[in-house]
């Protein structure tokens, strides 16, 4: 096994742990359950579904929002939509802004951490 790959696969999964962590607490969903494999690791991961994660995260806030806020979670989302096709490096740099940024948007609406 290639040593340097070993490396990029763990940072991979970090990162992908990270957005699934954010994504779930986003739609209050349990550690265990994934609604229907989407939000997964592996669906980040090895699919490159970050982007399907992010907007499925962000739907119930953008669905109750103001226009102000509409415009916000839009920017949002035009700035992670490369995301569905670019290389995986700057799949990954995306992948780990997006659940950055993500965390902080849910941290300033006050969405509790989920158990």
């Amino acid at each position: 096994m290639n040593p340097e790959k070993g490396l990029f696969h763990v940072f991979s999964q970090q990162i992908a742990i990270k957005l699934e962590i954010a994504a779930k607490r986003a739609l209050n969903i349990k550690k265990k359950n994934s609604m229907a494999g989407i939000i997964t690791v592996d669906y980040i991961e090895n699919d490159q579904g970050a982007f399907t994660v992010l907007c499925s995260a962000l739907a119930p806030y953008y669905l109750h929002a103001t226009d102000e806020e509409r415009v916000t979670l839009d920017d949002m989302i035009d700035r992670y939509r490369y995301l569905q096709n670019c290389s995986m490096e700057e799949y990954y740099k995306g992948t780990d802004r997006a659940a950055e940024e993500l965390k902080i948007l849910l941290d300033d609406l006050g969405v509790q951490q989920i158990d």
